[in-house]
């Protein structure tokens, strides 16, 4: 079994490298192990490896040879039809969602895991599949050998079983989502980094461990964005302020003061400073 110290070390490693460099799967698998201590890393990767297997020899020697559309038909038979993995309509809050070791298992996913799932064997494969950050649905872009005009690239919706989507389709998306409040913007469909999909998941998590109260599981997600970005100071303070309410008096009292050391003109300044008082006068500090 794998201490969460141990977890947070090797998650830090795994994202330091480039942001294009991060190993995507491998980094989902290791926030994953925080929530499931006794996970098989390595287990989880020949799993993903043999996937990657069988859609290789499916597509053939040299699936680039093929229609693009040809390609992802390909795909999404395999990923969808015969293993049937679908997006978690019925429980789409569910926080297992977002553990890829969950969605390998149980073969239900929402569409940022779905997209690490899709991407890294399509990857493997030695096809250009990358996470597309659209708000709210996240998809993928399929980028044939040789085009460099994104208007020649395929845009995957993930979550509903590989439809090709349009970007007028995406706009509907979005409208759908959010109405009328987030207006489509063209760089909504930029790919993202592997390191930007990681960043996005532990937010989802983060989010969805407040929403639910549980604020034990919700500052452990904020550790491993601190680990990422250590100088991340909202996350700091949020988790300051998670642990102040924890009862974790001298670890919320280190992030809340370095917060107001360097934020000093933020705008809930006031409200982080009174907490620091707060907090050094239950530790006995005295007035300062």
């Amino acid at each position: 079994m794998t201490t969460f110290e141990e977890t947070r070390a090797r998650f830090r490693e795994a994202v330091s490298g480039p942001a294009e460099d991060v190993p995507l799967a491998r980094a989902a698998l290791v926030i994953a192990q925080s929530e499931y201590p006794s996970l098989d890393l390595d287990a989880y990767d020949r799993r993903l490896q043999d996937m990657a297997d069988t859609l290789a020899h499916q597509l053939g020697r040299d699936p680039e040879r093929q229609t693009p559309t040809f390609v992802v038909r390909g795909i999404n038979r395999y990923l969808y039809r015969e293993l049937g993995f679908r997006g978690n309509s019925e429980f789409y809050d569910d926080p297992r969602n977002l553990y890829l070791n969950e969605v390998l298992s149980e073969r239900l996913g929402i569409p940022i895991t779905l997209a690490i799932l899709y991407a890294e064997v399509c990857q493997r494969v030695g096809l250009d599949v990358r996470p597309v950050g659209l708000p709210g649905h996240v998809i993928c872009r399929y980028t044939p050998a040789g085009v460099t005009d994104e208007t020649d690239t395929l845009l995957i919706d993930v979550f509903n079983f590989g439809r090709l989507l349009t970007p007028r389709d995406c706009q509907v998306l979005l409208r759908n989502i959010f109405g009328a409040r987030v207006p489509f913007k063209e760089h909504y469909l930029a790919s993202l980094s592997p390191r930007q999909v990681i960043q996005r998941l532990l937010h989802n998590l983060k989010a969805g461990y407040l929403q639910r109260g549980d604020e034990d599981r919700a500052a452990r997600v904020i550790d491993l964005l601190i680990a990422m970005f250590p100088w991340d100071l909202d996350e700091i303070r949020d988790r300051g302020m998670l642990r102040e309410r924890l009862g974790e008096v001298d670890s919320a009292l280190r992030d809340l003061e370095e917060y107001v050391r360097f934020r000093a003109g933020a705008r809930d300044i006031q409200t982080v400073t009174e907490a620091v008082r707060s907090l050094r006068r239950h530790r006995g500090d005295g007035p300062r």
